[in-house]
């Protein structure tokens, strides 16, 4: 079980309602620290490539939210343990779910999602990307504000290779990626590398990967020579004119018979039937 953790240098004081809820707070499927004015929530399911549960992502709307209302956070960083940063959603619980005769199963993605709160939470967001960056997990890195890549990480947009469709991966790469080349990733699923990544403007910048964290921390503190109100408003301005996908159009996709299909091929690693 991972708990709440005060880390080194987190300050003397947390607000009293931050207090209150660390004392309950317990995630099983990430590690969330704080420590010079940042939290780290990191993804903790290695085996699984760090594969989103519905349990996860609650965890990471969970973990987000607790930075957010703590004073001594400024900036808050994602990253993952082992070979990847995050990728899709779980095999196991989407089949599980879209063979649940109970309609509203799968919504449970729609109520756990934590996407829209990380777009929108005041503080500065860092995707500090130690590996594999596909699907749910190149969404997590680009809806922060910064992304910081080893150099041995991969990037790709693989829906479409089991029968899905996310609106959400193209509206967060609007304006980064040229339409040829996002239309271009979206249609073949192609990997591509850390550096072709940055050379297209996916993400910010890339970095050996033993000095990732080394300089996420000196991100966070060039951060902080900023104000946090001027920064707010930054987010709050280019929110206004990058556009936003409704959840409902995921729903659309994952009811499709093509999906299905594709799912479970993957799971059997077969081609699929389309």
């Amino acid at each position: 079980m991972k708990n709440f953790e005060r880390g080194k240098g987190a300050g003397p004081h947390y607000p009293a309602c931050v207090n209150q809820y660390a004392q309950f707070s317990q995630f099983e499927q990430l590690e969330y620290t704080v420590q010079d004015r940042y939290a780290l929530i990191r993804l903790d399911r290695p085996e699984q490539l760090n594969a989103f549960t519905t349990k996860l992502y609650g965890e990471v709307k969970s973990a987000l939210r607790l930075a957010a209302a703590d004073d001594n956070v400024d900036v808050i960083v994602f990253t993952g343990t082992g070979r990847a940063f995050g990728t899709g959603g779980d095999l196991k619980e989407v089949l599980e779910k879209l063979d649940d005769p109970n309609p509203l199963a799968l919504h449970a993605y729609d109520d756990m999602m934590p996407f829209e709160q990380i777009k929108y939470c005041e503080k500065t967001t860092i995707a500090a990307i130690n590996g594999i960056c596909v699907a749910g997990g190149l969404a997590l890195a680009c809806v922060c504000d910064v992304q910081i890549a080893a150099r041995s990480a991969t990037f790709g947009i693989p829906e479409a290779r089991i029968g899905i469709a996310s609106s959400m991966i193209p509206s967060l790469l609007f304006g980064k990626v040229s339409l040829a080349k996002l239309r271009y990733l979206l249609v073949t699923a192609k990997m591509i590398s850390a550096e072709e990544a940055e050379r297209i403007g996916m993400i910010t910048e890339v970095v050996d990967d033993a000095a990732l964290m080394d300089r996420t921390r000196e991100v966070v503190r060039e951060i902080g020579k900023t104000s946090p109100n001027a920064r707010a408003l930054y987010k709050e301005y280019i929110n206004q004119i990058v556009p936003s996908a409704p959840s409902a159009h995921l729903y659309k996709s994952l009811t499709d018979p093509e999906c299905r299909e594709g799912l479970r091929a993957f799971g059997e690693k077969r081609k699929a039937r389309f």
